[in-house]
């Protein structure tokens, strides 16, 4: 068990089993991306109460529930990273936060622009899903500036972990905003295709492949960001030198 989680940390062998799968996982990422933004903005009917605003929230949800994910991932390869030292986890981590901070301004962005139709505005500070959303926001570009701030790696590494850790909390203040108080934001809905459920299945059919979309392009992304890393930070080991000589 051990020697598996050790060859799992290992940047070489990430990099390498990246390589065999990368190809796919783009693949995948591209033909479900076009589907799913053209099923969206191009054939999707309107909803009878927001009419064609829905098309907003197919990649406003996708986005919104993939920006989730992110303290979380950061969280864990921090507490890697704080026990058992692995480079690869700090890595990964250090790469997913400004990814993180992108994926929760489109977030903002989208949700903004349908709420500017729905709610007749583009921002309420009583609403606290978009207070906590833009609060990690702001939580995402801090831990960017705190690893650029701290010149030594691996006392960044270490205080980068820590925040990230207390970060995932307002992910969960996030997740049940909706339930603690009264917002403007609807309770979250079910991902279902049946003709009861909120939106119509029309909907949900194409939110569920913009969800995969997004979480490849997330996936895929953050694997080739941390590749670059890789090459970065072992570009005097032996493998990484024979990489370069044969490109």
């Amino acid at each position: 068990m051990w020697m598996w989680f050790a060859k799992l940390g290992s940047p070489r062998w990430f990099y390498e089993i990246s390589t065999k799968w990368l190809p796919w996982l783009a693949s995948a990422m591209c033909i479900l991306m076009i589907v799913g933004i053209v099923w969206a903005l191009l054939f999707l009917p309107p909803d009878y109460q927001q009419s064609f605003t829905t098309r907003i929230l197919v990649i406003h949800v996708a986005v919104a529930g993939t920006s989730l994910a992110f303290f979380p991932l950061m969280a864990v390869a921090g507490t890697i990273t704080l026990v058992w030292k692995m480079k690869l986890a700090d890595m990964v981590a250090k790469h997913a936060a400004p990814l993180g901070a992108w994926f929760s301004f489109v977030t903002l962005a989208t949700g903004s622009l349908w709420g500017s139709v729905m709610w007749g505005t583009w921002w309420e500070w009583t609403d606290a899903r978009l207070v906590s959303m833009l609060f990690q926001f702001f939580l995402l570009l801090s831990v960017v500036a705190l690893r650029s701030a701290i010149e030594d790696p691996d006392k960044s590494a270490k205080a980068c972990a820590l925040l990230s850790i207390v970060g995932c909390i307002n992910v969960v203040i996030i997740k049940y905003s909706v339930e603690w108080w009264n917002v403007l934001h609807q309770p979250s809905s079910p991902l279902s295709t049946s003709n009861g459920s909120a939106n119509g299945p029309e909907f949900w059919m194409a939110t569920g492949v913009m969800i995969l979309a997004v979480y490849l392009f997330f996936i895929v992304s953050l694997t080739l960001a941390t590749r670059n890393e890789i090459l970065q930070r072992e570009r005097r080991s032996q493998w990484v030198q024979e990489i370069v000589r044969t490109s």
